[in-house]
């Protein structure tokens, strides 16, 4: 059975870095790869016109980025709008995802980072390893 990535997609240099550290891995290794990018819900009374919204810019951006990569025949897309960490944990499970990445901010200690509350999220959720990537030359 073949195994499952599962990339945080977002357009920022680091969610480009996971993007493409994923695509990389998933060849070398014949992986399936499911892209995934998670919209901010704002307020939990948000009306559903704003989450359909911003679903549908989730779905754009997704959709984008995997043209842009060259990795529209090669990849899934997944997006959703709700708490990062939560929905993640969700599309792992129901995707049954062996490793999910994430792009870590260039110069941030990682600890104290909003992408630490991620992994600690997901830890308590799925037990499915999280790796964060950072971009080419960022310590």
């Amino acid at each position: 059975m073949r195994g499952t990535i599962l990339c945080l997609v977002d357009d920022s240099p680091h969610g480009r870095a996971a993007l493409k550290a994923a695509a990389g891995l998933g060849d070398r290794l014949n992986l399936r790869l499911v892209l995934a990018h998670v919209a901010d819900d704002g307020a939990s009374a948000e009306e559903d016109v704003v989450r359909t919204r911003r679903r549908e810019g989730a779905a754009l951006l997704v959709a984008r980025l995997a043209s842009e990569f060259g990795l529209v025949d090669r990849a899934e897309h997944r997006s959703a709008v709700g708490d990062t960490a939560t929905v993640l944990g969700q599309i792992a499970a129901e995707e049954a995802a062996d490793l999910i990445m994430v792009g870590a901010p260039p110069g941030r200690r990682l600890r104290r980072s909003s992408e630490t509350r991620i992994a600690e999220h997901l830890e308590s959720t799925t037990t499915v390893p999280v790796l964060f990537v950072r971009p080419p030359g960022v310590q």
